[in-house]
């Protein structure tokens, strides 16, 4: 008996596999191609998987842990969302809705969460796309298990940065990476951003996908931001460290943690991590997870919901 869970990332398709603790992932562009399952074949038998836990897109067209037979459109609502597309992602969810794996989708943070505050869902349609729910997750076994706390604020800091804030282990509210901190490649428009849309001269879109570190310091790897070798490059991860603190402070006006978390492609790398620890710990312990934290929340709930959960962090599940 095993759990699948799916991160649909920026880059690539993770996957883990419990309880072997197994990783692989896909690159978007392959995955694109179709062998999606020729791949999970290759670690587990199908027969094997008890239940997957899947996450797509922004996940704003379903509002609790839903059987993938009754999701439409994939559990997005048409429109799409930020960020570039390639179409991995959505060959991937096809074929696992199509081989017969019993699979939950995951929700993203929006406006239909009940468990979110009714002031932030006041203020923003969306707050989080769906694999942040399983990061949250994930973050709260850690939380749970390490310090047996169930508050805590989480900041996954990647391609883009998101911050969940998680009271009594119910996801409260969160701040999505159009709104808040920049991350290494997606941030919120500023005011050239918005006269440059208005000008023709990008999309939005693609000034959403163009305001994180890299409009400080163009890149062409992480490691050239997070290993820096000249001022300007130095700058960028100042900036970026500058606006995660931020927002993660920016949270506490929803709870008081008894934790802090860092995530991500970037938030797990040591010049993101321990510079935030030492600014941050005099407000709650921090901890690190590693950048597989998405895939393996996921499959964390499928095994949760199989155990007979009927909610995750405030979060209904449909059975």
């Amino acid at each position: 008996m095993g759990f699948l869970g799916m991160d649909h990332g920026t880059r690539e398709i993770r996957f883990y596999l419990l309880p072997e603790n197994l990783r692989f992932s896909i690159p978007r562009e392959k995955a694109a191609r179709g062998g999606v399952l020729r791949e999970i074949e290759r670690r587990v038998e199908l027969s094997q998987i008890e239940l997957a836990g899947i996450t797509h897109g922004m996940g704003d067209a379903i509002s609790a842990i839903t059987p993938i037979e009754r999701v439409e459109n994939r559990g997005v609502l048409p429109g799409g969302g930020a960020g570039e597309h390639v179409g991995g992602g959505e060959r991937a969810f096809d074929e696992i809705a199509r081989s017969g794996i019993r699979a939950v989708v995951i929700p993203g943070l929006h406006r239909g969460i009940a468990s979110l505050d009714e002031r932030m869902r006041a203020l923003y349609s969306h707050m989080a796309s769906a694999e942040k729910v399983s990061i949250a997750y994930d973050a709260y076994l850690k939380v749970k298990r390490e310090l047996n706390a169930e508050s805590f604020i989480v900041s996954d800091i990647s391609s883009n940065t998101v911050s969940i804030a998680v009271n009594e282990g119910r996801i409260a509210g969160a701040i999505d990476a159009c709104l808040g901190a920049i991350g290494m490649l997606h941030g919120p428009l500023d005011l050239e951003a918005i006269r440059r849309i208005d000008g023709g001269e990008l999309t939005a879109n693609e000034a959403f996908s163009s305001a994180g570190a890299v409009k400080i310091y163009p890149f062409s790897h992480f490691d050239e931001v997070l290993e820096p070798k000249n001022e300007r490059a130095k700058l960028a991860l100042d900036a970026l460290l500058l606006s995660v603190e931020m927002e993660i402070r920016s949270l506490f006006a929803l709870l008081e943690p008894e934790a802090i978390v860092i995530t991500g492609g970037a938030g797990a790398h040591d010049a993101v991590f321990s510079r935030l620890a030492e600014r941050l710990r005099e407000l709650a312990p921090v901890l690190r997870i590693d950048g597989d934290s998405a895939a393996r929340g996921s499959a964390e709930i499928a095994r949760a919901v199989h155990e007979g959960e009927r909610e995750i962090l405030g979060i209904r599940v449909e059975v």
